[in-house]
């Protein structure tokens, strides 16, 4: 049971990211929470720093982003999914960065967060993805 939690970076009351005295980063997007090690803090980043509008499924184990039929998004990890705009994509690459570089997670050339459109800067394998990959 997580007892303390250190904000990280926030930018609303229900968009925050923070970590216990655990290690665990604690994300926590509108209504939905996800928990994750700090290595998968950076997956995700990479993950949604390499998506291009043009796509419609990308994925980064243990994350997944697909584009709903109204160009919508939905971003998975693991059984968990949230529903985000294209905006929030981009409101939720920043928060996760700023955390990122709070727990200095970042390489020392990262000084700026990613630009908008988000651009690929660090390894991760973006693959449209195939049928038999889906539950």
């Amino acid at each position: 049971m997580c007892r303390k939690l250190t904000i990280l970076a926030r930018d609303s009351a229900n968009r925050t990211v923070a970590q216990c005295e655990h290690g665990t980063i604690h994300l926590y997007w509108t209504r939905a929470a996800l928990f994750l090690c700090p290595a998968e803090l950076i997956r995700l980043i990479a993950l949604i720093q390499c998506w291009k509008p043009e796509f419609d499924e990308a994925r980064s184990e243990p994350f997944l982003i697909i584009r709903q039929p109204d160009g919508s998004l939905q971003l998975w990890y693991h059984e968990i999914g949230v529903h985000l705009s294209q905006s929030d994509l981009y409101d939720l690459a920043a928060l996760l960065w700023h955390a990122a570089a709070r727990l200095k997670l970042l390489s020392p050339d990262s000084s700026l967060p990613p630009r908008h459109p988000l651009e690929p800067s660090r390894p991760v394998t973006c693959v449209p993805l195939r049928l038999e990959w889906r539950n």
